[in-house]
């Protein structure tokens, strides 16, 4: 125990032995609340991340930063989304205090990406549906995530995109999420945010438009050296157009980022999946159906069996209808029987001759 305790006095590189029942294996990255250690739970046998405050915070700032930490194993555990961050586990560790344990996502950060420069096109547009429709389920939860930046977005090796850190959501019900304090990231933070400690929906999608307009251009839309000055831009500035940015983008691009971005929450997109299918859309990815996956085209010998299928179907109703119609009944055949020439039909013995038609002559 007193090696922990020195461990964790120590700066942050060094590795805990362990946290809660979970063994460090690695390192993985900080915030500017808390690091993430990769990690094995022994019991279930898996990789998970080990998430826990930074030394820095385990004095003065102890009891806030706890808080939030309950906050977001909170906000983040009562929701399952494919593009949000599973939460496995929370607790108190007698030596690193607050930790909260995630699925373990191998890949990198959003922030990471575009340190390497601008993301392509086809990526932005996945980035910003995956990101709204997570947003937008988090929305109808009730739960506004009120940081949305590019370290909170992790991008998969296999492709997903996973929303994390919900350290200042708004949860229904939870006191470190009243209104009227600023909460985030101000660079990306909406107008209404930092003037007035207000945060909604179009808020989330005000912030939501600025971390892709970075990953499209390479550059924030309200730059700023300090948050004073970043802040201030917000409030105030209006970004440059993507197009003039960046070249060769389609000029659709700007009217969705100028909606978007609009200081004026009203004027912004209705929800953040609207936000995140009108930027794929204009960035020439074709528009989403309804169902996920249905815009992605069938496989050609799919289609083949399909169509095979659809025959066979129309075949044996045609069969069936013309079965159900009544018709005559047909004379016993026997193997031996000798067909009737033809010939005029013969009356019918014992029945009576037909009296022919009587002629009406005109006066």
């Amino acid at each position: 125990m007193a090696d922990q305790r020195a461990e964790a006095t120590a700066p942050e590189r060094v590795l805990p032995a362990s946290i809660g029942r979970y063994r460090v294996i690695a390192r993985l990255g900080e915030g500017a609340m808390g690091v993430v250690y990769r990690a094995v739970d022994p019991e279930l046998e898996r990789d998970v991340a080990v998430k826990v405050l930074r030394t820095d915070h385990r004095s003065a700032s102890k009891a806030l930063y706890e808080a939030r930490f309950r906050n977001e194993a909170r906000a983040a555990a009562r929701f399952q989304h494919p593009n949000v961050v599973t939460v496995h586990d929370a607790g108190l560790d007698p030596v690193y205090g607050a930790f909260v344990v995630y699925e373990l996502i191998v890949g990198r950060s959003l922030r990471a990406a575009i340190d390497e420069g601008p993301r392509a096109l086809g990526e932005v547009a996945q980035i910003a549906r995956c990101v709204g429709a997570a947003l937008t389920a988090l929305h109808g939860a009730e739960i506004m995530h009120r940081d949305i930046k590019p370290d909170n977005v992790m991008l998969g090796r296999d492709g997903s995109v996973k929303l994390t850190d919900f350290g200042v959501a708004r949860v229904p019900d939870a006191a470190l999420t009243r209104e009227g304090q600023f909460l985030g990231t101000p660079a990306y933070a909406p107008p209404e945010a930092i003037t007035r400690g207000e945060y909604s929906p179009r808020g989330d999608v005000f912030s939501m438009a600025a971390v892709l307009y970075e990953a499209l251009t390479g550059v924030r839309p309200f730059p700023g050296e300090d948050a004073v000055t970043a802040s201030y831009a917000v409030v105030h500035d209006a970004p440059s157009p993507p197009t003039r940015v960046r070249e060769g983008l389609p000029p659709a691009v700007d009217a969705v980022f100028a909606r978007g971005l609009s200081k004026t929450a009203s004027e912004r997109h209705e929800s953040a999946v609207h936000f995140g299918e009108a930027l794929a859309v204009a960035l020439g990815e074709r528009r989403r159906s309804a169902g996920p996956g249905a815009d992605e085209p069938l496989p050609r010998g799919l289609v083949s069996a399909v169509f095979v299928l659809a025959l066979a179907l129309v075949g044996v109703l045609v069969f069936s209808r013309a079965r159900a119609v009544p018709s005559a009944p047909s004379a016993p055949v026997t193997a031996d029987a000798e067909a009737p020439a033809p010939g005029p039909p013969t009356r019918p013995r014992g029945a009576r001759p037909r009296a022919a038609p009587r002629r009406v002559h005109s006066p």
